[in-house]
């Protein structure tokens, strides 16, 4: 249920941004007309206000976009794979900051040789 809040929270703000940005230009168009007919203080308003909302809607779908990118990006793990060359045991655990490959461990719980990181990869969501 909180998936659907979130999409349509997400929808409403991007068709907000748009309606904003559908309103500036029309204020723009409106500055240029209003700038033929020798109206110099509706000019400015009306352009002011229409490059500020398109200012403001631009930057909200942006930040939208990198919100989007952010989240994408949370949903990916990262895992580790220890082995033991001696016996081959081997284990996957969760990233931790620091791993790296050929990383000693410590011993193998199973026939006390070295426990080495093997390899580290990404896994994403299943859809």
């Amino acid at each position: 249920m909180s998936q659907k809040k979130g999409g349509l929270y997400f929808y409403i703000a991007v068709f907000f941004s748009l309606g904003v940005l559908a309103y500036s230009a029309w204020l723009i168009i409106s500055a240029v007309t209003s700038y033929g007919e020798s109206q110099s203080d509706n000019f400015y308003y009306s352009l002011i206000l229409g490059l500020m909302g398109v200012a403001l809607s631009v930057s909200s779908l942006t930040s939208m976009r990198r919100r989007i990118q952010i989240i994408k990006a949370q949903n990916i793990k990262t895992l580790t794979v220890e082995f033991c060359e001696k016996c081959s045991f081997k284990k996957i655990r969760e990233f931790k900051v620091g791993d790296y490959v050929q990383k000693k461990i410590g011993t193998c719980p199973q026939c006390s040789g070295d426990l080495l990181i093997s390899s580290i990869y990404s896994e994403s969501p299943k859809e």
